[in-house]
């Protein structure tokens, strides 16, 4: 759940602010309306792109109801205080600068006075500034995807957690899915892929003897396995 962070100033009301990913979003609608935008609603549709905002459900004030709220990336932040014609937007963006984003700050430029100033005044450096801002952004998401990838590579799934990552109910359904399209069979009551997928290096099979003498198998998938179950059911949608 998106924990809520609300900071108050006595000349612009409040600011909600929420992480995603890490990320600070806040609540468009109150940065609007600290900007003295008429209509906030709109100020965010005009001025803000849709890569720099989204939709979470929120708590409201004071109770457990949760509605539909727009929240903007700090990007989009700026763009609000960039396409604001009022006197106000100075004001707020000291406060925003030297209150709020030092309070939250982990990623990004450090928005200060002089960059902010520069923002107002030169149309061409706030466009500058914040397709920088917005490069880094997609650079991070790429090395995190990356070094999400470094971890999976000795890793090894259960058909339990494929299934999760799929959104099928269980690894029941999963099983009769891949058995259907003549990818596995069972033998022993294990789950086997067919010779055409066995030598692949899909999966890890271990053998264990019990007390009693019986053998059981172990199956786990490997990431290479994994990429391919997941690779077939994106080529069944596409």
């Amino acid at each position: 759940m998106n924990e809520v962070k609300l900071f108050k100033n006595e000349e612009f009301g409040q600011v909600r602010m929420v992480l995603v990913e890490d990320e600070p979003y806040f609540v468009g609608k109150d940065v609007a309306e600290a900007l003295g935008y008429a209509d906030p609603s709109s100020a965010v549709s005009k001025n803000v792109d849709a890569e720099d905002k989204t939709t979470l459900l929120l708590e409201q004030d004071g109770s457990n109801y949760k509605s539909k709220t727009t929240v903007i990336s700090e990007s989009g932040l700026y763009a609000l205080i960039f396409g604001s014609k009022l006197e106000s937007a100075k004001k707020f963006k000291h406060w925003v600068t030297s209150e709020i984003l030092p309070s939250i700050r982990k990623h990004g430029i450090y928005a200060t006075d002089n960059v902010i100033d520069n923002i107002l005044n030169n149309p061409d450096f706030g466009i500058e500034l914040l397709t920088k801002l917005k490069e880094e952004r997609v650079a991070r998401v790429e090395a995190e995807k990356k070094n999400a990838i470094l971890t999976h590579v000795n890793k090894t799934y259960t058909m339990t957690e494929i299934a999760k990552e799929l959104n099928l109910k269980s690894a029941t359904e999963l099983n009769k899915i891949l058995a259907d399209k003549h990818i596995q069979y069972k033998v022993n009551n294990t789950w086997v892929f067919y010779s055409d997928y066995s030598n692949l290096g899909y999966e890890e099979i271990k053998q264990e003897v019990l007390d009693n003498g019986h053998v059981i198998y172990h199956r786990k998938i490997t990431q290479m396995g994994r990429a391919f179950i997941l690779r077939l059911f994106e080529e069944a949608v596409a």
